[in-house]
């Protein structure tokens, strides 16, 4: 795990915690039943994981950084797990799983890992919603975290990886903090 959220915690979740994600949350939201039971994979500042619990849905956070997830432990009420995904064995599967701007620091390898034992974290016609930057270099950035390109071309692959998953949706939209020189990818699969 990068010392990047270790050192940056309280920078990073004073300065994403109130940006706005209704467009990303009215599309994956509707997909799911109410109480559905959400895992917010990189739950970061613990943003998406207070609006969803306000929302009135069943959420657990689980954040690799222990810096974060005391972040996170100021604002959510809800299940926290001081995890990455690669390691998480959860004892139930969900309804919904939300990995926003977290996946972009997995390796293909980890991401297609992860669709391909989909079965072990979510339920039937569970959704899934992830999205990461478009337009970067894969690699590691000067601040030493590990950024892999969202693409079309990986959306195939998680969808060769495992045939049960189908994509609903994708689309590109701006950065909401204002950040210039890259895309966002959203997209937005189900298992059928």
């Amino acid at each position: 795990m990068c010392e990047y959220y270790e050192i940056n915690a309280k920078q990073y979740a004073k300065e994403t915690f109130s940006t706005d994600m209704s467009e990303q949350y009215t599309r994956f939201l509707p997909l799911l039943g109410e109480q559905a039971r959400i895992l917010d994979v990189g739950s970061g500042s613990g943003r998406d994981a207070c609006y969803f619990q306000k929302k009135g849905y069943q959420v657990t956070a689980l954040e690799p950084s222990k810096n974060l997830c005391r972040e996170i432990w100021k604002v959510f009420s809800g299940e926290i797990v001081c995890s990455d995904i690669q390691s998480y064995q959860p004892d139930q599967r969900y309804d919904g799983i939300w990995a926003c701007a977290s996946f972009l620091h997995l390796r293909l390898e980890e991401v297609l890992c992860f669709f391909g034992n989909i079965d072990l974290y979510l339920n039937d016609n569970g959704v899934v919603y992830l999205s990461g930057k478009n337009g970067i270099y894969t690699g590691e950035a000067e601040d030493g975290r590990y950024f892999l390109e969202f693409t079309e071309e990986l959306v195939e692959n998680i969808l060769v990886v495992n045939e049960r998953m189908k994509l609903k949706e994708l689309w590109y939209t701006e950065d909401v903090r204002g950040r210039q020189g890259f895309r966002w990818m959203n997209i937005v699969v189900k298992m059928v």
